[in-house]
């Protein structure tokens, strides 16, 4: 429902649609897990473009777009497991090659990855913190827009996107740091229940 179907749902008189779809959202939000075990198939071409488009939609203070994505498909995640097998070779020139070929696993524990990467801009009003919140935000859009669309997903993060071998196989300019690393595909089993959390509120009277 777009923001106009809902300003005429609400000229309109009745409330019981628009009040039961603000509650499909609310029940997204509370139940969205994280899924660690993903398997084929991922989203198409189609259906991960609509999913970017939809997380684009975060907060943004002054519209300067401050990140954008990188598509990791099952083509290209060779290439980046051996970029990840050769930052940690770097970090420990003790590793044994099964320890570099579980590293180069990492690239392949799911049909998509999406590299989200904050590009903070100067800008005289609007910090580099709050820019970077702002992709953090476009994440977890990615990740609930999968969810949405019945796709299982995992945000990882770790040391590998401030590896200068990864940074250098990203193409990372110098001021871009990687938000996370979002693992998409299809639930390999069904995530427990979350356990309803009751929010720390204070509330000023």
């Amino acid at each position: 429902m777009t923001r106009a179907d809902i300003r005429e749902s609400r000229a309109a008189g009745p409330r019981a649609t628009l009040a039961r779809d603000a509650s499909d959202v609310l029940a997204a939000l509370r139940e969205r897990r994280s899924c660690p075990g993903l398997t084929l198939p991922g989203p198409d071409h189609d259906e991960l473009r609509a999913m970017l488009e939809a997380a684009v939609s975060a907060p943004d203070h002054g519209r300067l777009r401050p990140w954008r994505f990188i598509v990791v498909d099952a083509a290209a995640r060779t290439a980046l497991g051996d970029a990840l097998a050769d930052a940690h070779a770097e970090r420990d020139p003790a590793a044994t090659l099964d320890e570099l070929d579980r590293v180069r696993a990492k690239a392949h524990r799911a049909p998509t990855i999406v590299v989200v990467v904050a590009a903070p801009q100067p800008h005289p009003k609007v910090p580099a913190w709050e820019q970077r919140a702002s992709a953090v935000c476009v994440a977890h859009g990615v990740v609930l827009a999968a969810d949405a669309l019945g796709y299982g997903a995992i945000w990882r993060t770790g040391w590998f996107g401030e590896a200068p071998k990864v940074r250098a196989h990203l193409g990372l300019a110098a001021h871009e740091d990687v938000t996370g690393w979002i693992y998409l595909g299809t639930p390999v089993r069904q995530q427990a229940p979350r356990t309803p959390t009751e929010p720390a509120i204070t509330w000023l009277t």
